[in-house]
């Protein structure tokens, strides 16, 4: 084991260019500082790259159990070996991860070594690591991307928690295809962007030099160009008629107003979570895409005013996954034999518009598209732009 000394054994070849410096290390004993119960702390003392840090170990004993020359707890103490194991297990567990980071030709900073140190499930379990990653990257993400990553991290959790990495092999990919097919019911594209995701992490973690049966360049996640769920202009009367009944139910009506809303402006439910007031200006919605950064207009079309109150534009706050269970409950109790989800609003829109004459380009426009190509998915082709073409979405109550 070594001690107070630089790192010395045998490592590859590295890149010059992100070569680590010389990491050294030792265990002290905060002398200038005794306790009420005359004891003082021990510390692990790391120096790297001209930086010094000091990890609490949370081990106490008095200064003369303390032996500086070994930097190990002394015979004195009659916890001396449980004492020691804990400060061995601290030294193992740093030894390891400059191992795993000089082996993979990796940067090591004070910080990571913190981070590893801090969190040792991190090397062990998938699930932790996921989390971890996902809470460092939350301030860059917007909450709609950060609520659909932890539902998904969450999800996989429900199959297997923990899952270690060295279960992630062909078969356990296998089993967690059926178990989203079979268990949850989920939809192949459902399946598929689960897996990108758990790629995704696993991704990471191989960055980091944590080794998997599988590695995340081996899986394959099929693209998924699907069918497009959405809703015929009779089923979408039904959920009108349903919405303005005295007999829906409070939530439903909450629920509903922001599916129809979707189903005649075409939002996606991020945009929709984020209005207010402040959006709305007589018939004009403006409002800049979550996803997309862009800055959109949209004019409202009748229908559409129905569905929303001001000053608080939706009444109360549901998780998504609520919203997409009582969707499919909704559509159950009005004989609607399509498990719809929010999303499937947006499809409706784009599908209904293009069915009332709107122009491929006007509609391109309105669902916020970068490229052409992911409007054709419903329809071919088109031209020319008028705001008056959206209000065409009313005619289907005519």
């Amino acid at each position: 084991m070594r001690t107070g000394i630089e790192t010395t054994q045998f490592v590859p070849q590295f890149d010059p260019r992100i070569m680590n410096g010389k990491l050294t290390y030792k265990i002290i004993i905060k002398s200038d500082h005794i306790r009420k119960d005359n004891t003082c702390a021990l510390y692990l003392q790391l120096y790297l790259n001209g930086k010094r840090k000091r990890i609490p170990l949370k081990l106490y004993v008095p200064l003369n159990h303390f032996d500086k020359n070994k930097q190990r707890v002394n015979k004195k103490s009659p916890n001396f070996k449980d004492y020691n194991l804990i400060i061995e297990k601290h030294l193992a567990d740093l030894n390891e991860i400059e191992i795993n980071y000089r082996f993979n030709n990796q940067v090591l900073t004070i910080e990571k070594i913190i981070e590893e140190l801090q969190n040792p499930n991190l090397r062990v379990d998938f699930i932790s690591f996921a989390l971890k990653m996902l809470e460092d990257q939350k301030g860059s993400l917007e909450l709609s991307t950060y609520k659909q990553q932890k539902g998904v991290i969450n999800k996989i959790s429900r199959f297997k928690s923990p899952l270690y990495f060295y279960e992630i092999n062909e078969q356990l990919l296998k089993d967690l295809r059926f178990w989203m097919k079979s268990k949850l019911k989920n939809a192949p594209a459902t399946v598929e962007s689960t897996l990108k995701s758990f790629k995704k992490y696993l991704h990471l973690a191989n960055k980091r030099g944590i080794n998997t049966e599988i590695k995340y360049d081996n899986i394959k996640v099929r693209k998924m160009t699907g069918d497009r769920l959405f809703l015929m202009p009779n089923e979408l009367v039904l959920l009108v008629k349903y919405y303005e009944s005295e007999f829906i139910k409070e939530s439903h009506k909450n629920i509903l107003g922001r599916y129809l809303f979707s189903c005649f402006t075409g939002l996606r439910i991020s945009d929709i979570e984020r209005l207010t007031e402040e959006n709305f200006n007589d018939d004009q919605l403006t409002f800049t895409a979550a996803k997309t950064k862009k800055f959109q207009r949209i004019k409202l079309n009748q229908t559409a005013h129905k569905f929303y109150q001001l000053p608080q534009v939706f009444n109360e706050n549901y998780t998504r996954e609520y919203i997409n269970r009582e969707l499919k409950k909704i559509a159950t109790h009005l004989g609607i034999k399509k498990r719809i989800y929010f999303h499937s609003s947006r499809h409706t829109f784009a599908t209904i518009y293009l069915m009332q004459g709107g122009r491929v380009e006007v509609l391109q426009k309105l669902l916020g598209h970068s490229e052409i190509k992911e409007t054709m998915i419903y329809v071919h082709i088109a031209e020319s732009i008028k705001d008056e073409q959206i209000m065409s979405m009313d005619q289907i109550f005519n």
